[in-house]
């Protein structure tokens, strides 16, 4: 495959990439799960080389149907958890793409990902994110959609408390 053809999905990816950032920050979270194809699933992994969703814990393992109760919960406006309503920010460098591999997907993009969050009156008001970002992408009539968005936190295997929003 040529370097042109390389870049422009790496082009298309990245940008992929932000504006579901921008989203989360946001807090549009049904714009973001619209991101998710019906077979998708959003993993963040409990272990660092977590290889086994199904067979070992993961901090969230969770397909779309799950996803939609979890973005419609923090959207109600008694979701003490997330009271007063978190505001985060969301820093995705050092992208990679490549054509997918796979059946079903088209592009795999690896990134970092830092996330800052912000919840005022906490005890722990301030709280920081950081870990690597595979997006396994199907290209659909209405654009990519997420098959797999999983998130391999540095400090994965930590104690974590209450994550109230999507990183």
């Amino acid at each position: 495959m040529n370097a042109a053809v390389e870049n422009d999905v790496k082009g298309e990816a990245e940008a992929f990439l932000i504006a579901e950032a921008r989203l989360l920050d946001a807090g549009r979270f049904e714009e973001w799960l619209a991101l998710f194809a019906e077979d998708g699933f959003y993993w963040v992994p409990a272990a660092p080389g977590q290889s086994d969703p199904l067979n070992h814990l993961s901090i969230f393992y969770e397909d779309k149907s799950v996803l939609g109760m979890r973005v419609r919960r923090l959207g109600h406006p008694r979701v003490y958890s997330a009271q007063p309503a978190p505001r985060t920010v969301h820093l995705v460098g050092n992208v990679t793409a490549a054509r997918g591999g796979e059946p079903g997907i088209d592009c795999e993009v690896r990134s970092a990902v830092m996330v800052a969050e912000y919840r005022p009156g906490q005890a722990a008001d301030r709280r920081l994110w950081a870990g690597q970002q595979t997006h396994k992408l199907r290209r659909t009539p209405e654009g990519w959609r997420i098959v797999l968005k999983r998130v391999d936190l540095v400090d994965c295997d930590a104690v974590h408390g209450i994550l109230a929003v999507p990183i």
